[in-house]
């Protein structure tokens, strides 16, 4: 919905995290934030921006972006767009992946207003549209029969206010965000134009303060939002996704503090109280929940940190999850298999414990070197888990002498969500970063196993081990850098009892290279070139249906004003 171009940083959280996020945490929450004009203006400057053309090879895909900045008195205002237009992805080997080109574009317009020397306020409005031919279930191959192939247009909106009052005083640095969202999806199927229409549509606030009280820091506020799912679909013998509005309230509190110069606790904790409301079904669900977090640190000295963590997180179960009825497929006309709602579907529940070490060396080869070690290794217990289950049709057998018994058809089975007992994760995390002079190396491996606590069989979705290596370094007095990044996943052997025998996620291995160019002579030209997956390799992704992309040059030039 977004040109990374248009992105300020990306803030990667790991691990459950309700207690500060609420609702879905269960993993971790990836945070973008977007550029502001003063991202684009220099000290002085009153009008700014930047074009960018890029192309990646794979696909054909053309890429424009294009960003104005201006300053006038205490307003900055930004407008910025984007074109994107690519053909079908080429997976490796050679072979095409039908019906996956896109054409996409988009805008952004922002306004920050900096009413005095403690308070700004930020306006902000994104919209977007993407068009395509992609399969009914995008995550398989189309077909004429069960997968059929669907014309999507998607539009997406966001509209915010955010205001920051931060006077001079160690008790008040407070947000406050207004904030709406829509996703319109329009979908019709090419065979006989079946029409089917998706509206989510989220209103939003956030309040939060920050407090030091000496070397104690404190994080508080409330959080709250109302989703309303709106649908319509063509054709008989559909799905019925609910009408539905589902409501959430909750309050936080997240507390940092040294208890010598040694030793670091934090505190946390959030209240959540959400409502589901089916209004086709005349039926509502409300329930709550609340999620703690602590965390003790030892900081011996400079180098050294270690920190025992513990965190849980829910998910409460979406309207669709709930309240979906209808039916999900037919194995020939009037025999179908149907959706059976359950509004009774616990939230899923995580409980974390997590052991960080962090540590940095200096010389160890060389002269004003740097190796940053971090290693982490966790065991997460997740109950209520929420799947999918799809019960078999039956069959009465009847005799037909002197031929073969005849099956009668009684029920073509059930489409239903539950909830699993118990589930755990476990895994590990190695890192190593070196850094000499305009030298960077990365190394990392990662590790997870998960499985059904009662059966012990292994579940779905769990990635595959890797390990990845990244090398790069600055020319040129840093006008240029270029390096590579090579990725080992390992086959993924951990398998559910229900894939089946066929399915075969062997190891692959990844090579990507880079350069970015900004020439001395023109410091307002910056050029971008990459190959990703140099060798062309034909891989999946454990648990993926579709090969991914295969080799890819992607080049990209921006010119700075």
């Amino acid at each position: 919905f977004l040109d990374p171009a248009l992105l300020k940083n990306v803030e990667v959280v790991k691990g459950p995290v309700s207690s500060l996020w609420g609702s879905g945490a269960l993993g971790g929450v990836v945070a973008s934030n977007t550029i502001h004009a003063a991202d684009l203006l220099s000290s002085g400057e009153t009008l700014g921006g930047f074009v960018k053309q890029g192309y990646n090879s794979n696909n054909d895909k053309w890429l424009t972006t294009t960003a104005v900045a201006g300053r006038y008195g205490d307003v900055d205002l930004l407008v910025s767009g984007f074109y994107r237009d690519g053909n079908d992805i080429e997976i490796g080997g050679g072979d095409d992946l039908l019906n996956s080109a896109v054409r996409d574009r988009g805008m952004m317009a922002k306004m920050d207003w900096f009413i005095d020397n403690s308070q700004t306020a930020t306006f902000n409005f994104r919209s977007s549209r993407a068009d395509g031919s992609v399969p009914s279930n995008g995550s398989a191959v189309p077909n004429a029969t069960s997968n059929f192939l669907v014309e999507r247009e998607n539009k997406t909106q966001h509209a915010s206010l955010d205001y920051h009052f931060n006077p001079l005083s160690d008790l008040i640095d407070s947000n406050l965000q207004l904030y709406w969202n829509e996703t319109e999806m329009k979908e019709s199927r090419i065979t006989d134009s079946r029409p089917d229409d998706t509206r989510i549509r989220t209103l939003g606030i956030n309040l939060n303060n920050r407090t030091d009280l000496g070397n104690v820091q404190l994080l508080y506020g409330i959080d709250g939002y109302q989703d309303k799912l709106d649908t319509s679909r063509g054709g008989s013998n559909r799905p019925t996704p609910p009408e539905a509005t589902t409501d959430v309230w909750g309050a936080f509190l997240n507390m940092q503090m040294p208890l010598n110069e040694q030793w670091l606790v934090e505190l946390g904790g959030r209240y959540d109280y959400f409502a589901t409301e089916a209004d086709n079904l005349n039926d509502d669900r409300s329930d709550n929940a609340f999620s703690p977090s602590a965390a003790l640190s030892w900081l011996p000295n400079q180098d050294l940190r270690l920190t025992l963590r513990y965190d849980e997180a829910f998910r409460a179960p979406s309207a669709e999850e709930l309240y979906t009825s209808g039916s999900h497929f037919c194995i020939f006309p009037g025999f179908c298999n149907t959706f059976v709602p359950d509004a009774n579907l616990k939230p899923e529940e995580s409980r974390n414990i997590e052991l960080l070490v962090d540590y940095q060396m200096r010389d160890v080869f060389n002269q004003g070197d740097k190796v940053n070690w971090h290693a982490s290794a966790f065991h997460n217990d997740v109950d209520n888990f929420i799947e999918q289950v799809v019960t078999d049709p039956v069959f009465n057998e009847i005799p037909n002498p002197p031929g073969p018994p005849i099956n009668i058809p009684v029920s073509a089975g059930t489409t239903f969500n539950r909830n699993v007992d118990e589930a755990q994760l476990v895994g590990f995390e190695l890192a190593m970063h070196y850094q000499w002079q305009s030298w960077n190396a990365l190394v990392s491996y990662g590790q997870t196993r998960g499985q059904d606590k009662k059966t012990g069989v292994a579940l779905y979705s769990v990635p595959a081990d890797k390990w990845v290596v990244d090398l790069n370094k600055a020319w040129l007095a840093d006008s240029l850098k270029t390096g590579f990044t090579l990725t080992r996943v390992e086959a993924q052997d951990h398998l559910p009892n229900e894939i089946n025998d066929s399915a075969d996620y062997d190891h692959y291995t990844l090579l990507d290279l880079y350069a970015s160019w900004t020439p001395r002579d023109f410091e307002n030209i910056t050029v971008d070139l990459s190959v990703n997956n140099l060798t062309d390799q034909k891989y999946i992704v454990a648990f993926e249906q579709l090969y991914m992309p295969g080799k890819d040059i992607r080049l990209g030039v921006r010119y700075d004003f």
